[in-house]
């Protein structure tokens, strides 16, 4: 029981030695011929992988480079509302805006409220303090990011061609 069929065969007299060693070179260029298959599918996995690994690689990147730029963009806004942040005078008139979801209340001059009414200076928030800067600085700041910008008024035109109370003048004594 312990030989091999194939000397099974070689002592019934089925097989010759001959016919046997075709036969294992038949069976191992076979093999080998299939080897190549199998590499150049391994291969290609490979290169699949690797491609993948790149794409990925990339939008990595590219993810960093925009952090990186929005970061500076940051910084660039928080320099330019320190270098042009105008200390207004506190008053004893109620200044209210909206904030997020929540109305902010400010104690003001009434100079610094109308240069906020006119569109003037704005109101943006830098390290948890509302700071006012001018409108143009705003626009910058707007620019690079618009999330610090809290309060700007744009004034409206005086008479535009559509207004069908243009003729109209409000009385300046009218009392409500």
């Amino acid at each position: 029981m312990g030989n091999s069929l194939q000397d099974q065969f070689l002592k019934m007299g089925l097989v010759d030695k001959k016919k046997f060693k075709e036969a294992k070179k038949d069976k191992h260029e076979q093999h080998k011929a299939s080897q190549p298959h199998q590499q150049n599918a391994i291969a290609d996995m490979a290169k699949a992988a690797l491609a993948e690994k790149k794409k990925r690689d990339q939008q990595l990147n590219k993810k960093k480079i925009a952090e990186r730029q929005a970061k500076e963009a940051t910084a660039r806004a928080r320099q330019l509302i320190e270098t042009h942040k105008i200390k207004v005078e506190t008053g004893d008139i109620a200044y209210n805006f909206k904030f997020e979801k929540t109305i902010k209340k400010l104690l003001l001059s009434q100079k610094t409220i109308d240069s906020l009414a006119t569109g003037k200076i704005g109101i943006v928030k830098q390290a948890g303090e509302f700071q006012f800067v001018p409108a143009d600085i705003i626009y910058k700041v707007r620019q690079l990011n618009g999330k610090m910008v809290v309060l700007l008024n744009v004034p409206a035109e005086k008479n535009s061609a559509d207004d069908p109370y243009a003729g109209y003048e409000v009385p300046d004594d009218l009392m409500w």
